[in-house]
């Protein structure tokens, strides 16, 4: 976190990440999540433990949100 907690701005989010919707910035944007929070969701989110993750991940917090946002999003062009 930074030392002010200071939540990150949708042009923030998308410097993150470029590729997100303007639905799931918003999402992120609503949380009030820093830049290491969503920092830290994406690199679980990226990360090789995928059998860690099927059990559960164990981030905290806003992060936990923000993976909880991401991850559905992967997943949304599989139930199309």
């Amino acid at each position: 976190m930074t030392p002010d907690g200071k939540a990150a701005s949708a042009g923030e989010i998308r410097d993150i990440d470029g590729t997100l919707d303007d639905g799931v910035i918003a999402s992120i944007v609503a949380l009030g999540a820093t830049r290491e929070e969503i920092l830290e969701a994406r690199a679980w989110l990226a990360s090789d433990d995928y059998l860690h993750r099927e059990l559960h991940h164990s981030l905290r917090g806003r992060a936990a949100e923000v993976f909880d946002i991401l991850e559905a999003e992967l997943q949304e062009p599989d139930r199309r």
